[in-house]
């Protein structure tokens, strides 16, 4: 297990609150929309070794609704991914 940057298509409200709309990756490099933001708090990647903010994505890939951690390291954001990815 590691972690892909990614590129985040993001809203920021007139509060500075940030939620993520948009994560490009996956093998054809498209756009998959966030459906919905179910948590997100200061938390570490056990997985890649990481302290940031950690969003709970509700993610449609492949018309499978998935779960997915997405990180903000200080502006850089990443993914937790398999080996198999």
């Amino acid at each position: 297990m590691g972690k892909l940057y990614v590129p985040v298509r993001l809203y920021v409200d007139e509060t500075g609150k940030v939620t993520p709309q948009e994560i490009k990756a996956g093998y054809d490099d498209e756009w998959v929309k966030v459906e919905k933001v179910t948590d997100s708090h200061r938390r570490a990647s056990l997985v890649a070794g990481a302290v940031g903010i950690r969003y709970t994505c509700v993610v449609n890939i492949n018309e499978t609704q998935r779960n997915i951690y997405l990180f903000d390291e200080e502006g850089k954001w990443f993914i937790e991914i398999d080996d198999d990815y």
